[in-house]
């Protein structure tokens, strides 16, 4: 319904209009005012779509209320009801766009006409209002997928900076010589896809610089942000990534891992730090539920020690078990990375982890392992400093042949199977790795190195292969397909899908080519 606002200083006029409004069931909401500064005050305060007024009335008469009105919502509907019909009057309201003049006392013959055709106007309004806002829309869906295949070549590298950003103008900021960091937000839990459309706006009005959002997957999305100088460095970064934490951890109770990127200048770089940032999440097993890293302050993370230190020692007797020579010395260096940079860890206590190590080691490859081990447990117990130590651990770890190859492999193939048989329920790292016997860093490990993709990545990319499968083979609904491949949220599903084949569900169904 329309809302029509009554303005004139006699009460009896005002009931009459409002008595035929009612009367000849005209779909109007009406409210009064006794004189033109009345109806000012509602006006500012209130949306109307028709005005009727009179001319003369103390305070400020009709007309001038009326352009007052006009500049407030210019496509208001004004209907001049008065006693007066001068043609002075007639032409100032034709010159403030006045849509009709009644003359009191009004007929209800012409009064039904007059407001038939004005509420056909108001009609004609919002049609043209409804069309312009799907235009619009259409128009920020078509420049919002744009910039999202922009920004994920430049992530993946499988455009040339040139190439990615020709023509482009939806970036502000974003060209050759920009200066920026990039943010990989990690979940610990599927989020991304149950977030509504305000969480960007809410996560862009949070930072104080320009930033660019795109959605990787239900796990993750990233944070292009433009670093002015004065944000260079990361103890300012880092107030604001608690600020971000907080917020994740307030409104939706998410726990995380915030990765950030070196400053970077232009976008060359930007795939091989984006593989180091990938990189660095490798060691989220270790890191408390919420944590945040810097890729330029290196990749080990920072926790109680003993703690972490303890996770280690399993990690590294899992790389024992497949053979993993490079892990293993990896896991080693990350010890002494944090041995080095601790004051409240014993030497003896030091020196019984690199024991343990040692043990594991020695009962895995070497024969007579027994003696083997108390040769090199002297050895370990002589050393003079962490350095000395730290040289000897790295000669105990010799290059071999991984022996355990095909296990590997078989470990990977389960997995696989895994994704295949429940691709459509809530699959993840954490489950895959808990149903593989692994721990969950080193399942991402072994499956980037066997399969060249990120299981979280290789898991989306099955599902929208489905999908695809399901829309040309079957007329299943689409909302129905989005269920099957694992995507509760239908609007978060088309959205990764016309991401990944580059048209919606519903063209490629069709078939279509454009």
């Amino acid at each position: 319904m329309y809302k029509a606002l009554v303005v004139d200083d006699e009460r009896i006029e005002r009931e009459g209009i409002k008595f035929l409004i009612e009367t000849l069931g005209l779909s109007l909401l009406t409210a009064e005012a006794e004189n033109g500064v009345k109806a000012w005050e509602y006006l500012q305060a209130h949306e109307v779509d028709i005005l009727f007024t009179d001319i003369r009335m103390p305070f400020m008469d009709g007309l001038a209320l009326a352009a007052k009105a006009k500049k407030l919502h210019p496509k208001l509907k004004v209907i001049i009801v008065s006693a007066f019909g001068d043609f002075e009057y007639a032409k100032q309201a034709i010159q403030i766009h006045v849509v009709h003049y009644l003359l009191k006392p009004v007929e209800v013959a012409e009064f039904l006409e007059v407001v038939t055709q004005v509420v056909r106007l108001c009609d004609e309004d919002r049609e043209q209002r409804e069309r312009t806002l799907k235009l619009q829309q259409v128009y920020e869906i078509g420049n919002r997928y744009v910039q999202e295949q922009t920004l994920l070549n430049l992530l993946q590298g499988t455009a040339s900076t040139r190439n990615a950003l020709a023509g482009e103008t939806l970036f502000e900021w974003l060209d050759e010589h920009a200066r920026y960091r990039v943010v990989l937000m990690d979940m610990r839990r599927k989020f991304f896809d149950s977030v509504n459309h305000g969480f960007e706006a809410e996560l862009k009005s949070m930072l104080p610089w320009d930033c660019l959002y795109v959605n990787l997957n239900e796990y993750q999305s990233v944070l292009f942000l433009h670093i002015e100088k004065s944000w260079d460095d990361i103890t300012s970064l880092e107030s604001y990534g608690l600020l971000l934490q907080e917020y994740l951890l307030v409104k939706y109770h998410a726990n995380h891992v915030l990765v950030f990127s070196k400053l970077l200048n232009g976008f060359q770089m930007l795939p091989t730090e984006f593989q180091e940032m990938e990189k660095a999440l490798e060691h989220k097993f270790f890191l408390p539920a919420t944590a945040m890293m810097f890729t330029e302050q290196g990749c080990t993370p920072r926790q109680e020690e003993p703690v972490y230190i303890e996770r280690l020692l399993e990690e590294i007797s899992t790389y024992m078990t497949y053979g993993e020579t490079l892990l293993i010395r990896s896991g080693i260096e990350q010890m002494f990375d944090v041995l080095q940079n601790s004051n409240s860890l014993s030497n003896i206590y030091v020196k019984y982890i690199c024991s343990e190590i040692a043990k594991k080691y020695i009962q895995t490859y070497k024969r007579e392992s027994h003696a083997c081990f108390h040769r090199f447990v002297e050895q370990i117990y002589t050393t003079q400093n962490l350095v000395q130590l730290k040289e000897l651990m790295n000669d105990l770890i010799v290059e071999r042949e991984k022996p355990a190859t095909e296990s590997t492999r078989k470990v990977i193939g389960e997995v696989l199977k895994l994704i295949h048989r429940n691709y459509g329920q809530d699959i993840g790292l954490d489950s895959l790795a808990e149903k593989a016997y692994l721990s969950p860093s080193y399942l991402s490990h072994l499956f980037k190195k066997e399969t060249g993709a990120s299981l979280v990545k290789y898991i989306t990319c099955y599902r929208l292969e489905k999908a695809g499968e399901l829309l040309r083979s079957t007329t299943k609904k689409i909302s129905d397909i989005s269920q099957e491949v694992g995507y509760t949220n239908f609007a978060y599903f088309c959205s990764i899908f016309k991401n990944y084949y580059g048209k919606t569900p519903a063209k490629y169904r069709e078939g279509d080519t454009a």
